[in-house]
């Protein structure tokens, strides 16, 4: 990724910092790792992290101080990858825990959820054969104005995306403060425009909105949820999941080494002893 592609990873890297809701209480209690599947049921409060990426792919020394907040490599992607998997931990897709929140639809045991947010190539080129090693499926939340052009993704790539089992979410058309705009219309074509023109062209449904920069209020909850998507997923943990917060789901962004991803991860997690667990079937 270029510097100068780097305007929207310092806005959201500033978010980032200031966001104290994402220094949230850590659990030294690891996750349970079971030699069996279990399920939890929807009641309550969901300790299901869903974890935003922006940056994906080696670190350069011209990297500014924004892109290293937020930047992870390879080789921290694939650890993080592999802890999940060797600690029992379950990748589900929005669409799972969306069927969760709204009927109460059994989830295995420590899911979690995966994102990547902008539409950078380098989650094509860096993250992709990754998750593929690990068999593990993601969203990608793509600004549709950015498709195509230098250090993007483009069409093909995100066909290709779909092809190999990943999801294509909304991220708006141009990636504004959403709270800032006034205009109705405007709004509407940010929220449905972009979700419209990402369905034409992919044929599929595009069910799942990501706020840019983490920013929404009531006003703009209310529009994405009229313009036809399932869920919406914000950029900071405000707690745990629930029905109520379907279009201000909690999330958590990578770290960008090993041992605080892990603690943030099981902080979040532990939200889940609540909740009554059953024996898969």
């Amino acid at each position: 990724m270029r510097r100068s592609t780097s305007i929207i990873l310092a806005a959201a890297s500033c978010a980032v910092v200031a966001g104290g809701a994402f220094f949230m209480p850590q659990s030294s209690a690891r996750p349970a790792v079971r030699s069996a599947p279990a399920t939890v049921s929807a009641a309550r409060e969901m300790g299901v992290p869903i974890i935003v990426y922006h940056v994906v792919r080696p670190s350069y020394p011209s990297d500014d101080a924004a892109v290293r907040a937020i930047a992870v490599t390879p080789e921290t992607f694939d650890a993080e990858m592999r802890y999940l998997r060797d600690t029992g931990y379950h990748v589900i897709r929005f669409s799972d825990l969306e069927s969760a929140l709204r009927g109460g639809t059994a989830l295995p045991s420590n899911p979690v959820v995966l994102s990547f947010d902008d539409g950078w190539h380098d989650q094509f080129v860096y993250a992709l054969p990754i998750l593929e090693k690990y068999h593990y499926p993601a969203t990608f939340f793509v600004f549709t104005n950015s498709i195509g052009r230098p250090g993007f993704l483009s069409w093909s790539d995100l066909h290709a995306l779909i092809a190999a089992g990943m999801t294509i979410g909304s991220h708006s058309r141009s990636h504004p403060f959403l709270t800032r705009i006034p205009d109705q219309a405007t709004l509407w074509q940010e929220i449905h425009g972009s979700k419209l023109l990402l369905e034409s062209d992919l044929g599929v449904p595009v069910n799942e909105f990501a706020y840019p920069f983490g920013a929404y209020d009531s006003r703009i909850i209310g529009m994405v949820e009229a313009a036809g998507y399932r869920s919406a997923r914000g950029d900071y943990f405000t707690g745990g999941q629930t029905p109520a917060k379907l279009y201000a789901l909690s999330a958590m962004n990578a770290k960008t080494a090993l041992r605080p991803f892990v603690q943030k991860l099981r902080g979040i997690s532990a939200l889940a002893l609540p909740l009554s667990c059953r024996p898969a079937r």
